[in-house]
């Protein structure tokens, strides 16, 4: 009997000393299967539960997992590669690459900044950002990355390929990011967007102004990027879009806009 309710209060002990993983809580792990010569192959991304109580933010954590996870990097396509090799093992693939994503301190800190004021609106927030910044942030998601042989400039608004990675910015601007892209494509998802009114017109004026100076294809599409960059940081479409949306979701953000 002694030893039974000592094995008893060892497992009560050892269950309330294991601290619960929110990414395990609320991520799970996508298959992609995909035929490449004849062979089936997989990749896999990370995504939010169906269940989890966060699917209402799903972008701004999207983005997190995408972005600022470290086995998400281009640096670690390799080892990405070999989990997704176990294909089509999927049981022991998922939880290899959740494994990952778990471990990952510097992307469960970002998951616990972003999820507290979610679970609780009245916490204390610290951390502010002025318009300005906000500004800098929301327009590094315009971004042009070809250019033609006519010089047409092909350019999108991406949650992966975008002008943030290039930006080499001091201030650790994550949570900002986050948001920048969720209340953009927001906006987006609307019939009649004006942010993408406003990014094809601005795109159109900077390409033609970049047209003067043209002197090589590849420079003339670096000018356009950053032309285009500057006058998105300055739209006033954009600008009020997204404080619009921070006012409507100011008490579920990690963050305040000065």
């Amino acid at each position: 009997m002694k030893i039974l309710l000592f094995l008893l209060l060892l497992f009560l002990s050892l269950s309330f000393g294991v601290k619960k993983s929110i990414i395990r809580e609320n991520v799970t792990i996508k298959i992609y299967p995909y035929e490449y010569n004849g062979e089936m192959k997989a990749s896999a991304m990370p995504e939010l539960k169906p269940d989890s109580k966060l699917v209402s933010y799903n972008r701004r954590f999207e983005y997190l997992l995408i972005n600022k996870s470290e086995i998400h990097q281009p640096e670690k396509s390799k080892e990405r590669n070999k989990i997704w090799k176990l294909y089509p093992d999927t049981v022991k693939l998922k939880r290899l690459y959740l494994k990952k994503y778990v471990r990952d301190k510097k992307l469960v800190k970002y998951f616990e900044e972003t999820i507290a004021p979610i679970e609780n609106s009245t916490i204390e927030i610290n951390k502010t950002f002025s318009e300005n910044e906000l500004m800098e942030v929301a327009s590094k998601f315009f971004f042009c990355n070809k250019v033609n042989n006519d010089t047409t400039v092909q350019a999108h608004v991406c949650v992966g390929l975008n002008g943030i990675s290039e930006a080499n910015w001091e201030v650790d601007y994550t949570l900002l990011e986050a948001f920048c892209y969720e209340g953009i494509f927001n906006e987006l998802d609307k019939e009649n967007s004006l942010i993408w009114d406003s990014f094809v017109s601005k795109k159109r004026e900077a390409s033609l102004q970049c047209k003067n100076d043209l002197t090589t294809l590849n420079q003339y599409l670096e000018n356009v990027k950053l032309n285009l960059f500057d006058r998105m940081k300055n739209d006033e479409i954009l600008k009020k879009e997204l404080l619009e949306y921070y006012k409507q979701n100011e008490d579920n953000l990690a963050f305040r806009i000065k």
